[in-house]
């Protein structure tokens, strides 16, 4: 199949190799390439460009940033070595220049991030040799903090500016993520996936169009403007293998097609430290996970067309992905589960239009996409189990987690996208967005709720959700570029209707509609070596279908909640000492904001329900430093501190509570890194890199305690306090190391890496007592076709 997709492109193609050096010999990173006066893309960190290209006379330039250029004239033969080398003389000043707009250029990081939104770009092109998944890189970003339950497939939350859940909205190139299934999330998705990843803090760009309380994570699918095709393996402890599979191709009539896709297998079986009843009393003993398998594969599929005369790009994309989850605990660690198990299947299509007209002014982009979703959650053993694995109770009332469902539902999901920007002159641009999205839920459950009065099974009447979202902004360039503006209005809208019931079994049809209003302004002023940004942004989340509807099992429906709104506000700065081998630079952020109209899941018995119930207050900073002093070798570290308090209680009971630590939530966190980079070492040609990554979470409080009984930040907590704790066994807080090495061999085409994380096997937590896994080794390779 591979080899036919070739050729299809290529009738005869062949693979050819351009090394660019200078004149002592030394490869050259980042050198611009041109076939036949069209650009084909740079040389990589061994100074070799792979390509594919037919057999014959091509004309070949070299081009370097600060304006050195080369040619050859040479001729490729299928079968023969197409081996090539360019050798720029960086001595010789009087070398032509580039192009303008060549020098001038910016890589798609710098342009997002010199935005006026407090917004961080994670590039993972440098990442692909890199064992785990997006969360792991995720993680060690300043200000983010990512919450797991465990392992591969685990639930994933984001904490980013003191916000988590929901009110940190996650899209793939724009769309959100849900639409995709959980075979496509934090959890899963293998970093050879991605070309990036961009993280909003608290302020919203316009081209997303989301309802995002505290900010947003866009994760940008991996594309090419050559042919290229890669695979991975990745082999790790608790039985974990991952596999990507990626490729693109296009002929010359700029049609073009390729496929993304990855599989992931773990048992999860790592030990955890939990309590154990014996004949008299609990203990604490090690014991393996025994229910905690997880299986996920995804799969897209897209052909397209480029630069004609009525489309810049058209797209076609077809996804399916699967999904299989075992369910091990409850997030106490104390009840213990032995058969219980979630599954999914997506099914999605998708088109993508992108044009420019009236001489580039006008630039239209539209993405409609249609998704269907097939989900099981079983839970009916008649068993129990203990922490061994060993049946301790028979001929029960089914289900181990509440009371029993067999639960079977369709879900079907239409979302649409329009992004417009017009430039009104040279430095003036109106920006308009829309977001429309619309879910249909149905399905059964023959434990689940059973309306009194009508005798159905609620979950066999649809539930219909929703939401129109659009943005428009005016975005300005002021003092030759350096000062740039944008001011926003955003409108949101949703509506829904479903079947829900009451504490007492009866059951009634309802429907809400609601509509807000939100607003953002923006401000950045960029010199040589600084950056200075101010944002501000007026936001609202709307509450989704379950927070409204329930699950008919054992969360109930509220349609009176209010959407959550905030305040946001960000302060960043950037300065950057740049010199010809070394770099050093600095960032901070200094971010608050005033939460309105909390959504929150009220525990109650026996139903548990969804309410707006208080409002919080946050305040706090972010700070990195990246230094690299010689060419092989970069460092750095980052801090965030961010004080959540719960304010304007009401409620006479919880008045003692009024300007608490939200719980449960880490308050003080950092990373620290070092990498290394070998050229040369065994052979011309080849990299032998190290890294090493440390992180520190101090402790946090499971529950709301009174201000006046917190304790400093290094002094110990009272004995009475230690198991209200993460860590709970007395130590200040969380240190885990990481470290790998990576080796690419001469050809450019075979990279293999090898980490071990959590080198100490200390006991990691991230939300409430479920603990991560201890040492884990993982060996990964990748393998470049072209």
């Amino acid at each position: 199949m591979f080899m036919f997709l070739t050729g299809f492109f290529y009738g005869n193609a062949c693979p050819v190799y351009i090394h660019v050096e200078d004149n002592l010999g030394n490869s050259l990173s980042n050198i611009t390439i041109l076939v036949d006066n069209k650009a084909i893309g740079v040389s990589n960190s061994a100074g070799i460009l792979e390509l594919s290209l037919e057999e014959g006379i091509h004309h070949i330039e070299v081009l370097k940033n600060d304006g050195l250029k080369t040619f050859q004239t040479v001729s490729v033969v299928c079968g023969e070595k197409n081996h090539f080398k360019f050798t720029l003389n960086t001595s010789n000043a009087d070398s032509a220049k580039l192009s303008e707009v060549l020098v001038q250029s910016k890589t798609v990081k710098k342009q997002i991030e010199e935005s006026p939104f407090s917004v961080q770009v994670i590039d993972f092109k440098k990442q692909y040799d890199k064992a785990g998944d997006v969360g792991d890189f995720l993680n060690r970003a300043s200000g983010v903090k990512l919450r797991t339950e465990g392992n591969i497939g685990s639930q994933v939350q984001i904490n980013l500016g003191g916000l988590q859940g929901k009110a940190v909205r996650i899209f793939k190139d724009g769309i959100p993520i849900e639409l995709f299934g959980h075979g496509f999330s934090l959890g899963t998705i293998p970093v050879n996936m991605l070309d990036r990843v961009e993280i909003y803090k608290g302020v919203m760009p316009i081209y997303l169009a989301s309802d995002a309380l505290g900010g947003g994570v866009n994760m940008v699918t991996r594309t090419s403007n050559k042919d290229f095709a890669e695979v991975s393996y990745e082999m790790a402890s608790f039985n974990t293998h991952r596999v990507t599979a990626n490729l693109y191709l296009q002929n010359k009539k700029n049609f073009y097609g390729g496929f993304n896709g990855s599989f992931n297998f773990s048992d999860n079986n790592y030990k955890v430290n939990v309590p154990v009843q014996n004949s008299t009393n609990e203990e604490f003993k090690n014991v393996k996970r025994f229910n905690d398998m997880t299986r996920s594969s995804y799969g897209e599929a897209f052909v397209g067309l480029k630069d004609k005369s009525w489309a810049d790009d058209l797209r076609l994309t077809l996804i399916y992905s699967n999904f299989y989850k075992q369910i091990q605990n409850d997030a106490q660690m104390v009840n213990v589960y032995g058969e219980a198990f979630s599954k999914e299947q997506n099914y999605t299509g998708m088109i993508n239009y992108r044009k420019k007209f009236f001489d580039d002014k006008l630039k239209v982009s539209f993405l409609t996409n249609y998704s269907h979703f097939n989900t099981r959650f079983i839970d009916t053993a008649r068993v129990r189990y203990n922490w061994d694995g060993e049946i301790i109770g028979e001929n029960l009332q089914p289900g181990e987690i509440r009371t029993g469902n067999n639960q079977r539902m369709k879900y079907n999901f239409v979302s649409s996208r329009l992004n417009m920007e017009y430039q009104l002159s040279d430095r003036n641009f109106l920006e308009f967005s829309e977001l429309f999205y619309s879910q249909r839920r149905k399905g059964s459950d023959p434990l689940g709720a059973i309306s009194v009065i009508e005798g159905v099974d609620v979950l066999t009447v649809p539930a219909t959700y929703r939401k129109d979202n659009m943005a428009l902004a005016w975005r300005s360039l002021w003092l030759e570029n350096k000062l740039e503006s944008i001011v926003a209005g955003k409108y949101y809208h949703y509506n829904t209707q479903g079947y829900t019931t009451d504490n007492y079994g009866f059951a009634w049809k309802a429907s809400k509609d609601d509509s807000q209003f939100g607003y953002l302004s923006g401000l950045k002023w960029a010199e040589k070596n600084y950056l200075v940004k101010l944002s501000y942004e007026y936001a609202t989340r709307l509450p989704d279908e379950f927070e409204v509807f329930g699950d008919a099992r054992m969360v109930k429906e509220n349609l009176d909640l209010d959407p959550e709104k905030s305040h946001n506000l960000n302060l960043n700065g950037q300065y950057t000492i740049d010199k010809e081998n070394s770099s050093l630079v600095f960032s901070a952020n200094l971010f608050y904001r005033k939460v309105k109209d909390i959504i929150f899941l009220q525990l109650d018995i026996p139903f548990s329900r969804y309410i707006n119930y208080e409002s919080s207050e946050i305040k706090g900073f972010e700070f990195e430093t990246n230094y690299t002093p010689v060419k092989w070798l970069t460092t750095g570290f980052n801090a965030t501190y961010q004080d959540i308090r719960r304010v304007g209680i009401q409620e006479t009971t919880f008045k003692y509570l009024n300007d608490s630590r939200v719980p449960n939530i880490p308050f003080l966190f950092g990373n620290f890194w070092a990498n290394t980079y070998f050229r040369n070492t065994f052979k011309d040609g080849d990299n032998l890199n190290f890294t090493w990554n440390a992180n520190y979470t101090h402790r946090f409080f499971l529950v709301a305690i009174p201000k006046s009984q917190e304790p400093s930040l290094f002094e110990p907590v009272k004995d009475f306090q230690t198991s209200l704790t993460i860590p709970k066994d007395g130590r200040l807080g969380q240190f885990s190391n990481d470290i790998g090495v990576s080796y690419h061999f001469a050809d450019q085409k075979t990279t293999v890496s090898a980490e071990c994380r959590n080198i100490g096997d200390v006991r990691l937590y991230d939300n409430f007592n479920v603990q991560r896994p201890g040492r884990s080794f993982h060996l990964k390779l990748v393998y470049n076709f072209f």
